[in-house]
């Protein structure tokens, strides 16, 4: 992991302590609606990494340290060719990023312009060339839980021994922060419903383990399933979509005893605090056996917003839980939804049996 409390272990370890990293942006000047002076903008900026760094630059920076982390626990250089990369990315338009006028019309060239430029860069500052093949996901917060179902349905084809998902996004860049304080997005003394922009990186390895998959990085922890829930209507942002999603990924019967710990990318905004709220009234209905407030975590909170590698971080606590043994459950879903569209998604792990519940 790569973030603004650090890497993978101080960072989980943060996050479970209540901490965080906001401060002044020091390359935002932010001017409040009818003030003609700037007031300081909260941002969740990886320390050091990426000042004076944007668009994507930003981002080769933040994936550079994520896979710095990473090699500190597997060697990237032995995983071979036959492991494919599966590398989730932010839409530049979506980012303002500066793009030649063709890319603009076409949103898969886009992506994997951006994609090749950004993988292949991040691997030259590591000295090394990724020597498996790559694919490319660009979009929202559910863009994750979509490479993460097709790296596992690439290993239960046994196409391939193991899969390295990987996520990078920023919300820091000035062109973006300028666009986001037009549509009010943020959260500020004058705007108090929005969010605290934020950047990560986060680079998962998954490899099969009796018939589920094994993410070894940092502990054994199984993926049990992945629900990405499609809906041709937009979705009204009241709930039933995520808990459509928590209860396809569960178990048939699980018991008061199974509640899983619940992971949200619900960032402040309104929209999110009501589908939270509403997720959670759904699920009072359905499980009036579960105590919703003392097994849900927002990452949010330490972290910032984080675009595209929301989901990813969810993983990650998750798998920091489980380790440590203060998950205070067996399972836990990671939930993601879409800003504007329907899509909505939640990701089911489970704690291996040897690991011990707090």
């Amino acid at each position: 992991m790569s973030s603004c409390l650090g890497p993978l272990i101080t960072a989980c370890a943060a996050f479970r302590a209540g901490l965080g990293h906001a401060r002044s942006s020091r390359e935002f000047p932010y001017f409040p609606e009818g003030d003609n002076a700037p007031v300081p903008l909260v941002t969740c900026a990886i320390p050091d990494v990426t000042f004076g760094f944007s668009a994507a630059g930003r981002l080769i920076a933040i994936l550079h340290e994520a896979l710095m982390d990473l090699q500190g626990r597997v060697s990237l250089q032995e995983l071979g060719a036959g492991t494919p990369l599966f590398l989730v990315l932010p839409d530049p338009l979506e980012r303002d990023f500066p793009m030649r006028p063709e890319l603009r019309e076409d949103a898969t060239r886009r992506r994997d312009v951006l994609g090749t430029f950004v993988l292949k860069q991040a691997f030259d500052n590591l000295g090394m060339a990724w020597r498996g093949g790559w694919r490319f996901f660009m979009g929202g917060h559910v863009a994750f839980a979509r490479a993460l179902q097709a790296a596992r349905d690439v290993i239960r084809s046994r196409e391939a021994e193991a899969c390295l998902v990987v996520a990078v996004d920023s919300l820091l860049s000035p062109p973006t922060l300028h666009s986001l304080s037009l549509r009010r997005r943020l959260k500020t003394e004058d705007q108090p419903v929005g969010f605290i922009p934020g950047e990560a990186g986060v680079a998962l390895l998954l490899r099969p383990a009796k018939g589920r998959l094994d993410s070894r990085v940092p502990s054994p922890v199984l993926l049990d399933d992945v629900c990405v829930l499609e809906s041709p209507e937009p979705e009204r942002a009241d709930g039933r979509g995520l808990a459509a999603c928590v209860e396809r990924v569960l178990p048939p019967g699980a018991s008061a005893s199974e509640e899983p710990l619940l992971v949200s990318d619900h960032n402040g905004e309104q929209r999110r605090a009501h589908e939270w709220g509403g997720l959670l009234l759904h699920l009072r209905m359905r499980r009036p056996e579960w105590r919703l407030e003392r097994s849900s975590w927002l990452p949010a909170l330490s972290f910032g917003e984080t675009g595209v590698a929301s989901g990813a971080l969810g993983v990650c606590v998750v798998l920091r839980g489980f380790e440590r043994g203060y998950a205070r459950a067996r399972s836990g879903v990671v939930l993601t939804s879409e800003d504007r569209q329907a899509p909505r998604a939640a990701i089911l792990l489970s704690a291996s049996e040897k690991e011990g519940r707090a």
